[in-house]
């Protein structure tokens, strides 16, 4: 079934925010198969048949989950698009590091296995998140390049490149950290700030 509330909607409402929240971090502990209705309900502290008032599924909550958690990334982005307080290297800098910290660092990057595991059976989740958010990203970020190639900075670079070269390592590290997260010596495994640090320059580097 699919989402029909916009983004702004859920954001304007306390109650449905507290319950995306805490679904969010009930789905990381549980899975998506083994989290029921019954368990969201009782999570959020309301009877299962009011539960259906506010989302009308489970299929309909995790899609807003993931399409909310994402959306101040997106916020950030275009901010960051418009500053012309930061130069053009220093612009694509700070875009790289929020795609980082939404992946890396949030209750909702951490999902990504999930998404994974249920986007097969849920099509409307894959949809969404490609138009709501991929799409929306790789936008922000070819407008970020081309104001450099515009200034000088940057030359035009192959996009599908780019895109592969930029999301790619993302994606396999916060998979990778989900995967091996019982490791003793995660951080020694897959150090974020190093590997991070060595991806931008990477990324300067083939823009330049």
């Amino acid at each position: 079934m699919g989402m029909t509330k916009k983004v702004s909607d859920i954001q304007d409402d306390p109650r449905r925010m507290e319950i995306v929240q805490t679904a969010t971090k009930l789905f990381l502990e549980k899975g998506f198969s083994g989290t029921s209705m019954s368990d969201l309900a009782q999570a959020c502290g309301i009877k299962k048949a009011s539960f259906y008032h506010h989302f009308r599924s489970k299929d309909e909550l995790f899609i807003t989950a993931i399409i909310v958690g994402y959306a101040p990334a997106i916020g950030q982005l275009k901010a960051l698009k418009d500053d012309a307080a930061l130069s053009d290297c220093e612009r694509l800098t700070h875009a790289l590091k929020v795609l980082y910290d939404i992946t890396l660092h949030s209750d909702v990057g951490r999902m990504s296995p999930i998404m994974a595991e249920v986007s097969r059976t849920m099509p409307d989740l894959s949809m969404r998140f490609y138009t709501d958010y991929i799409a929306l990203q790789r936008e922000t970020l070819r407008d970020i390049i081309e104001r450099g190639v515009d200034n000088g900075t940057f030359k035009r670079p192959d996009y599908d490149v780019l895109y592969h070269l930029v999301f790619g390592p993302i994606v396999t590290l916060s998979l990778s950290r989900e995967m091996f997260v019982d490791f003793d010596n995660l951080d020694e495994a897959f150090p974020v700030p190093r590997l991070q640090s060595g991806h931008i320059e990477a990324i300067l580097a083939f823009v330049r």
